[in-house]
């Protein structure tokens, strides 16, 4: 089955639950995907691969916000906001893994592989 044909039939399977739209298809993957990037929908990533990517994304952008705004200003070590960044980037990371996995879980939906 293509990729395609399993974000339909993902897409569906969503639909018919009680999840936001907002929450099964953010912004960042509707515009990923018209650049071409085959993204699954969060709910049905690894565990691992959600915790990654949510640490990866918001402890940098958390972190360029953060310096720009206040810690530059303040004049705050760097080692400390890259620490402080890091450290953010890790808890927001889990918590959004944890929301998918339970989200998942709690809605009964089918795994990627058996779309």
């Amino acid at each position: 089955m293509s990729f395609q044909s399993k974000l339909e039939a993902a897409q569906k399977e969503l639909n018919k639950t009680k999840i936001w739209k907002s929450n099964h298809n953010p912004p960042i993957s509707v515009l990923l995907r018209k650049l071409g990037v085959n993204i699954r929908p969060f709910h049905y990533c690894s565990f691992i691969s959600n915790f990654l990517t949510a640490s990866l994304w918001f402890g940098v952008v958390w972190g360029l916000i953060m310096w720009f705004t206040f810690w530059q200003a303040n004049d705050m070590p760097i080692k400390i906001a890259i620490l402080t960044s890091l450290f953010s980037g890790l808890l927001f990371g889990l918590f959004m893994a944890l929301y998918y996995k339970r989200s998942a879980k709690k809605n009964k939906l089918s795994d990627w592989h058996t779309l």
